[in-house]
């Protein structure tokens, strides 16, 4: 049984099984830090298991991050008897099938987002989750940044008042996908990622616009892929069809009245990693960009008058959300990284408790609904009408 393990017979003890080795690289590197920056975290987390579809690969990152095995079939691991969470780290295309399979084998979960292809794929693995009663928590990993919590927790006081628009954006190139000449990889295909920059990076916006707006009620959207075909290496002759997006832009209605935008792309030179939001209320506004991850820019029309005229806030200090205990670096502050540590610490606090990772982390009924908003996307960039989104 998960988590019957213990250390000192003080702490629970629970194995841990990574699907994936390259997002999966931040996973275990998050594991094993849990311990360490949350001293005595609530249970210790052991790398139990690695699944990888290259043996030399696995072979590899085995021994960097000390795991215990390695496999080249997710379900040796899934049927391992020491793997208590399965941290699923796969492809979209494969998240279904062993997530549903290691709810069935009585494992906890963690699924990367997008949670599925569809929304219909991602209620059967919520389904199956839920038939298992275990634990599940989805990857998004932003609702944990100092900065982001801080913004909900601003929001949620009503200093901003009431919300009336709302702008959502992911845009970068770091995977070079803005040259045609950049080979086709697994995202380019809707078999194995899913909806192209909207699955990729749009719904990590989707997540943060239900994150801080509320739910979103319908959408109305435009999309375009540009480069249809891809060489299967560079400089190569050989093509491959490229069937998924590379921007989607959306109008949003939200549920609480509040309209809002929201845009990814894969192909917009200039943005390294550009997630960012406007939250505009009667009472004043945030904006946030994750390529100053450490700084909320804050503007309040009552109250402290140093935030009459925007302001930038360093998320930095011992009292913000998820800061005491961290160092404070003066030359560098929070980092990317360490947004998994409190993810990660954060599901076994709530194993541990036994209560849902929700509302501060994000359950498979949100990755579910985050599914549906994306469904209704690409349904209204095909029809070119307002999609409502199915409750």
């Amino acid at each position: 049984m998960a988590g019957v393990r213990s250390v000192a017979n003080t702490r629970p003890q629970y194995g841990v099984g990574i699907v994936g080795y390259s997002i999966g690289r931040a996973h275990a590197h998050a594991w094993k830090l849990v311990d360490e920056v949350f001293h005595p975290a609530k249970a210790v987390p052991v790398l139990v298991a690695l699944d990888g579809r290259t043996k030399e690969r696995v072979d590899t990152e085995v021994v960097r991050f000390g795991y215990k095995r390695g496999y080249t079939d997710w379900k040796k691991l899934v049927s391992d008897d020491e793997v208590d969470i399965v941290d699923n780290c796969a492809p979209p295309g494969l998240h279904a099938d062993i997530c549903i399979a290691a709810a069935e084998a009585g494992k906890n979960l963690i699924c990367e987002k997008p949670m599925a292809r569809t929304a219909k794929e991602a209620k059967a693995m919520l389904d199956a989750a839920e038939r298992a009663k275990v634990a599940h928590m989805m990857g998004y990993n932003y609702r944990f940044v100092p900065a982001m919590a801080l913004a909900r927790q601003m929001i949620e006081e009503g200093l901003l008042g009431r919300l009336f628009y709302y702008k959502g954006s992911y845009l970068n190139v770091a995977a070079g996908y803005q040259d045609p000449e950049t080979p086709y990889d697994w995202h380019h295909s809707f078999e194995t990622g899913g909806h192209g920059a909207l699955a990729d990076l749009g719904t990590h916006a989707i997540d943060l616009a239900r994150f801080l707006a509320g739910e979103i009620a319908s959408v109305q959207t435009v999309s375009r892929n540009f480069i249809p075909s891809r060489p299967e290496a560079r400089g190569s002759k050989i093509t491959r069809k490229v069937d998924v997006d590379d921007a989607t832009i959306s109008v949003l209605s939200f549920a609480n009245g509040a309209v809002g935008m929201l845009e990814a792309s894969w192909v917009t030179p200039g943005r390294t990693d550009f997630l960012a939001f406007e939250a505009y209320g009667s009472k004043g506004s945030l904006r946030f960009n994750l390529e100053r991850l450490n700084e909320l820019e804050v503007h309040l029309e009552e109250g402290d008058s140093r935030f009459r005229a925007p302001r930038g806030v360093l998320v930095l200090n011992k009292e913000h959300p998820f800061m005491s205990k961290y160092w404070v670096r003066q030359a560098g502050g929070f980092s990317w990284e360490d947004t998994f540590v409190n993810e990660l610490n954060h599901y076994l606090e709530c194993l541990v408790d036994k209560r849902s990772v929700a509302p501060q982390g994000a359950t498979f009924i949100d990755g579910y609904r985050n599914c549906l908003v994306m469904d209704a996307m690409m349904e209204s960039a095909k029809s070119g009408r307002r999609v409502d989104i199915a409750s």
